[in-house]
């Protein structure tokens, strides 16, 4: 009678708790749960989605699951910019769980057959689009603490990752808003403030990056941690889960069939096809409407839906139509923040559910992949690639990321030329295809200009080796197999120093030379940019310094300790030499205190932001000055301009966006600031707003709209795809006597171009830093009337105003930042912008 009454207690409990928690609806069936684990409402005091989970809630609520249940095990990956914990909980049978070492150790060599399948359900990689972020929990909950036989089955042939928070300071600043704004009565009006959030919004990371953009190029420490963790298991499927638009219904993958990568197999969309009916039969049941194979394509290697498929797994986009809050009108009815979140989760054990009645040709297929890549890599006339830079930054930056993608990298041991390039031992690097990440290699190093479909969700090209600049060449077998390489060894500078030395001298060649630079102005140091170059006697002989170096002055013993100090704490390991001179007395070209030589002063930036701006390309500009160049970056509203000083600033930054239109009196402030040494850059829209406030003599290219021709509604959307350029790869040809390129060594700058906007052709001379080849196009798609348009036209533009000067960018150059080349010419308006 005893355990009779405990049993019913226990089921009473169980019930009042489920009620509590809501989880008939959540799961929209009734569960017996283990009533000893810690449920949600435990950690939050209410039910899941009656307010907006925030990080420190989900963490808290993670710990406490793992100490509940001997199914869980929750680990840190790695912290966000914001110092927030990255996590993965791993959900899985006990006896799983005690081999996890043996069993992550297996997969990652790549033997599949001997160990369970894997499923990595990755939430709200976009802070928000909530949803997922908020099934997380309830997910979780369930397969910790469920009585049902298929989830005791599922789990012990199969390994569960939850990631709750891909983007937690995202997630940190959606759930505060929506929070603070939510009354006793929910309130579904559009227009009301819960559903509109204050600028950036929350979808960025801290930098106010696209962390969904961020899998491939692994510029944040949240997409490192990721990868490393994905490469640590090589999941059979990843789960991805999104929102959209509030009007719309709720979307799955496949997506467009003819919008898939040729690189991705039929057979990987064959797959998802097939485990696109588990989530069908999941969402009749909730007579939710749904959609695939439309809408969103399966492309860019970038995203999280997509990376899978190019490494071996299936990778699953999911979209929910967004409350944005906790409830909002649409065509369809209210969108309640419930009903978001129940779909999550009904759509994440349809996952669950396909991999474990499917598991078996899961397994196989995911065992094959990596066989079928050696096949293909092997037939692939081409058989590697190699590369070189004299920016040892950049390269650096570069190995890391093929390191962290498991791509093997050798270096050249002999010097070798291919098409007449040299590439010179030690500072050449080789990949050869034949390797597991044949795949991956492929679509990091490829330019491709012909596709089956020409509209593209994202980008259509991201060719990193133009991204960085570098030299570079695809190699074939008798090539590849003549080169002798060698282990890859981290390039250190040298200090070449002399007797009683009066300067020393760095090359600007290195990206992080400007960092350098930085540190060295604020520690009270000169330093002098020569715009010619000079040769000197230094303790091994004569050298020559080109234009561009850069020459430290030392008066005394203080400043050359200093000097010192600083090349050994951050330009050593970042490759530069440092080379010390006793006289400043040339045997050829220009003395150190020629005119020639210019004084440099630290920066001080002003980056406009706020409403009108575009969060991503204000977040590049940012992320690039603080991160990268170690720049003290002050941000104000671009609605203030007309009222801020700018005499507290070298450079008034202004990237894509809407901006206000001056009166007399605040442009003629402008103007004052400039002629007074003030710097103006700006890039995309806002060279419009420079050409409109007559700041600069240049002219925008007006295009003729085209005369009707009478097409069928059924060519509409080809028609609109030829008009724009959605993200391909151009070359510039820059001017490299100018100031602004010194410390870039290649003539050809490949630029990522996202607009249709156009420069004309400079009408003064001098001017015109970089304008698009006569065959611009490198990569990606452009219709021909649009290469044709932009061919020979100006890219970057740099002009004198008084003492000051106006740069544009008919372009992004900090591209989603890894574009460390254009990057360059951006991070050189910072210092040299005095200098022409």
């Amino acid at each position: 009678m005893k355990k009779l009454g405990l049993l019913f207690l226990s089921l009473t409990v169980s019930s009042a708790v489920a009620a509590k928690d809501k989880f008939e609806y959540f799961f929209d069936e009734t569960i017996q749960f283990d009533s000893s684990i810690h449920k949600p409402s435990d950690t939050l005091g209410y039910a899941i989605a009656d307010w907006h989970i925030r990080p420190d809630q989900s963490l808290a609520f993670f710990k406490a699951l793992d100490k509940s249940s001997d199914k869980v095990k929750v680990t840190q990956t790695g912290l966000s910019h914001e110092q927030r914990p990255l996590i993965a909980a791993f959900i899985s049978s006990p006896e799983n769980l005690a081999k996890l070492g043996t069993i992550s150790a297996d997969r990652k060599n790549l033997n599949f057959q001997n160990t369970p399948n894997v499923v990595y359900l990755g939430y709200s990689v976009h802070g928000n689009e909530a949803s997922g972020a908020n099934a997380a929990p309830l997910v979780a909950y369930r397969l910790a603490a469920s009585q049902e036989r298929w989830v005791q089955e599922l789990l012990a042939n199969n390994i569960v990752i939850i990631d709750p928070m891909l983007n937690p300071d995202g997630l940190d600043r959606f759930a505060n808003w929506v929070n603070r704004y939510k009354g006793a009565q929910l309130v579904s009006d559009s227009d009301s403030i819960e559903h509109n959030e204050a600028w950036p919004a929350g979808r960025t990371n801290h930098y106010w990056f696209d962390l969904n953009r961020d899998w491939l190029l692994l510029q944040h420490p949240e997409s490192r941690a990721r990868v490393e963790l994905f490469y640590n298991w090589r999941p059979t499927i990843v789960g991805d889960f999104h929102e959209m638009g509030t009007n719309s219904t709720y979307f799955f993958q496949p997506g467009v069939p003819s919008r898939q990568n040729p690189l991705t197999s039929d057979l990987n969309f064959e797959l998802t096809n097939e485990i696109a009916k588990y989530h069908a039969k999941a969402l009749d049941k909730l007579s939710v409407p749904y959609y695939s194979k439309e809408s969103f394509d399966d492309f860019y290697y970038g995203k999280g839906s997509t990376f899978p498929d190019i490494n071996g797994g299936i990778g699953i986009l999911f979209e929910q139509a967004s409350s944005r809050g906790h409830t909002q009108e649409s065509i369809n009815g209210e969108v309640t923040f419930p009903f978001a979140v129940r779909n999550q989760v009904a759509t994440s054990f349809s996952t669950l559910k396909a991999a474990k009645e499917l598991g078996s040709n899961l397994k196989d297929y995911q065992a094959d992949f990596f066989k079928e890549q050696r096949i293909k890599a092997v037939k692939d006339t081409e058989q590697g690639v190699i590369f070189t830079s004299k920016d040892n930054g950049r390269l650096q930056e570069f190995l890391s990321i093929l390191k962290q993608h498991q791509i093997e990298v050798s270096q050249l041991k002999n010097e070798t030329t291919v098409e007449g390039k040299n590439y010179p031992a030690k500072d050449s690097y080789l990949v050869k295809y034949n390797q597991e990440q044949y795949g991956l290699i492929k679509t990091i190093f490829e330019s491709r200009t012909e596709f089956e479909d020409n509209t593209f969700y994202d980008v259509s090209a991201w060719t990193m080796p133009h991204a960085f600049n570098l030299h570079y060449q695809i190699l074939d077998s008798r090539k590849t197999a003549s080169l002798f390489t060698e282990k890859v060894e981290l390039k250190l500078g040298q200090l070449t120093d002399a007797e009683n030395v009066v300067a020393y001298s760095y090359s600007a060649n290195n990206l992080y030379s400007l960092a350098f630079t930085n540190k060295l102005l604020a520690a009270g140091l000169t330093v002098r940019l020569s715009r010619k170059s000079f040769e000197l006697p230094v303790s091994a002989g004569n050298k020559t310094f080109s234009k561009g170096s850069l020459v430290v002055q030392v008066d005394n013993a203080e400043d050359k300790a200093i000097l010192k100090n600083l090349w050994q704490s951050y330009a050593q390991a970042r490759g530069m030499d440092l080379t010390g001179i006793n006289t400043g007395f040339s045997q050829s070209g220009i003395d150190l205190g020629s005119p020639n030589m210019v004084n440099l002063k630290a920066p001080k930036p002003l980056l406009l932001i706020g409403n009108g701006v575009s969060s991503y390309e204000a977040g590049e500009a940012w992320f690039l000055l603080d991160k990268r160049l170690e720049i003290q970056t002050s941000m104000q509203p671009a609605s203030d301009l007309a009222n801020i000083d700018l005499s507290e600033y070298s450079h008034l930054i202004m990237v894509n966006g809407r901006y206000p239109k001056l009166d007399d009196a605040a442009k003629k402030k402008i103007e004052q600031w400039l002629n007074q040494g003030g710097a103006l850059v700006a890039s995309r829209s806002a060279v419009r707003w420079v050409i409109e406030h007559k700041l600069a003599p240049l002219e925008l290219v007006k295009r003729d709209a085209k005369a009707p021709e009478g097409r069928p509604y059924s060519e509409r959307q080809a028609a609109f795809t030829e008009q724009l350029i959605g993200g391909a790869i151009f070359e510039t040809q820059l001017d490299l006597s100018h100031p602004l390129t010194f410390g870039i060594q290649k003539k050809s700058l490949p630029y990522t171009k996202a607009s249709s906007q156009i420069i004309q052709p400079a009408k003064r001379d001098f001017i015109t830093v970089a304008e698009y080849s006569d065959k611009p196009l490198l990569a990606g798609y452009a219709s021909k009337e649009n290469v044709d348009a932009i061919k020979n036209t100006a890219a970057v533009v740099a002009l004198r105003k008084g003492r000051g000067s106006v740069i544009v960018f008919n372009d992004n150059p900090n591209f989603r930042g890894y574009w460390l080349g254009s990057a360059r010419l951006f991070a050189n308006t910072l210092f040299f912008s005095g200098a022409f």
